[in-house]
């Protein structure tokens, strides 16, 4: 600035209070043939000596406070000349800090891996929203990860009962139980009769009975479902962003009966990729949770909003199970995306 202001025509005098400098200063940087950045001095704190001695005794007595007054009588016993405000200043980054650890810790996420055919996980995300809503249920086996897609336009009780079925016969079984986030379809009180003795919605009860055990999530750590939770993005940004922007320019409408036409080919890739957890192929593990998962009984059907019997139509899907291994051919799905020779 003092260099920019000389040379526009200002004298060192007119420098001096235009920038309220003394005017040896500006002489003394006119005469300076590379400009030097100025450099904040600093000081050591008076307080720097006595740091470790204040936050022993912090930590000594947290989650009770040692008023600031105290702390600076003991440390002005021992040697301190600064202020109070300096000690306070200090004390208030250390509580700071020991909030943000605490809050870190009570925010982790234990992971554990479930036995084969243990537990599954559900959830619903919504993919289109308005008028004309469209849903995913999804259901991911929690030791193979291999996981399950339907697209409904409903959340409805009978609707979500049949979604079960379909990923049970997806899967080839049952698992021997279930985790849910707070879905009205499965849980209406939590703790009803008492800690972890939930009201579980009578009509989902009859349908589960004989067939698995529903669990819920602990309140407001839905996390700890993760795997589905995990799956709903991938299904998101792999599956149906995918597809929408393909079919942008043609007359064909996005309708729950649409998806359903392309997703199962698309779970063919879904559950043959290596998975970044497992490190390893979802449909491969399952060979091996194949036979820790219930058999399917005869006979399944879902109570609809007239609480009449209705069966379960399966999906055809271009898969064939063969003694635990999925054979499949070049997906509806990538002939749509890549077209017929399936390059990229």
């Amino acid at each position: 600035m003092i260099h920019t202001l000389y040379y526009q025509g200002f004298s060192i005098r007119q420098i001096s209070k235009i920038l309220n400098l003394n005017r040896r200063t500006v002489s003394k940087r006119l005469k300076e043939k590379d400009l030097k950045p100025y450099t904040k001095r600093s000081y050591p704190s008076k307080l720097e000596s006595y740091k470790d001695y204040v936050e022993k005794r912090i930590q000594q007595a947290y989650p009770d406070r040692i008023p600031s007054t105290v702390i600076l009588r003991e440390i002005k016993d021992i040697g301190y000349t600064g202020s109070l405000r300096t000690l306070q200043k200090y004390t208030k980054t250390i509580y700071e800090n020991i909030s943000s650890k605490k809050e870190e810790k009570n925010n982790e996420v234990i992971r554990f891996e479930t036995e084969k055919g243990y537990q599954a996980q559900v959830d619903w995300t919504t993919i289109i929203s308005g008028k004309k809503p469209i849903y995913a249920f999804v259901m991911v086996l929690g030791y193979s990860r291999t996981a399950f897609v339907y697209f409904t336009n409903n959340m409805r009780q009978d609707t979500f009962q049949s979604c079960h079925i379909k990923a049970f016969d997806y899967f080839g079984g049952i698992p021997k139980t279930i985790l849910y986030d707070n879905l009205k379809s499965v849980v209406m009180q939590r703790d009803k009769y008492g800690k972890n003795r939930h009201g579980i919605n009578d009509k989902f009860l009859d349908f589960s009975k004989g067939l698995f055990i529903p669990k819920l999530c602990a309140p407001y750590r839905a996390q700890t479902k993760g795997k589905v939770e995990r799956f709903n993005s991938y299904l998101k940004n792999n599956f149906y962003k995918p597809l929408k922007a393909k079919l942008k320019n043609t007359n064909l409408e996005i309708t729950p009966e649409l998806l359903n036409s392309y997703v199962f080919s698309w779970l063919e890739m879904a559950n043959n990729r290596v998975h970044a957890t497992t490190k390893r192929k979802p449909f491969e593990m399952l060979k091996e949770e194949y036979g820790a998962l219930m058999r399917i009984p005869d006979g399944l059907y879902v109570r609809d909003r007239n609480d009449n019997r209705v069966g379960v139509a399966i999906e055809k899907t271009n898969k064939t199970y063969v003694n635990n291994v999925y054979y499949t051919t070049l997906s509806e799905y990538e002939k749509l995306l890549y077209g017929e020779s399936g390059n990229g």
